[in-house]
């Protein structure tokens, strides 16, 4: 599983966690509330773009190329 899958199915499960649970609960006298869902969903939708382009790259990772200039000092 790539790095971006991994993120995408961490995202799905706390959306999902959201849907099920609640936003916030409250433990003793704590109130905690979960990440914003509308912040999950666009992380969500970030992530399914990388899925997507890794997998029309074939899963290989973008080349990076470094260029230097022919003279000293730069």
């Amino acid at each position: 599983m790539t790095d971006a899958q991994q993120r995408l199915a961490d995202v799905r499960a706390a959306i999902q966690e959201i849907i099920n649970k609640g936003q916030a609960f409250t433990k003793g006298d704590r109130k905690l509330e979960r990440a914003r869902l509308d912040i999950l969903q666009a992380l969500e939708s970030q992530y399914e773009a990388a899925v997507e382009a890794e997998a029309a790259r074939g899963g290989r990772r973008p080349r990076a190329f470094r260029l230097y200039s022919a003279g000293k000092g730069v």
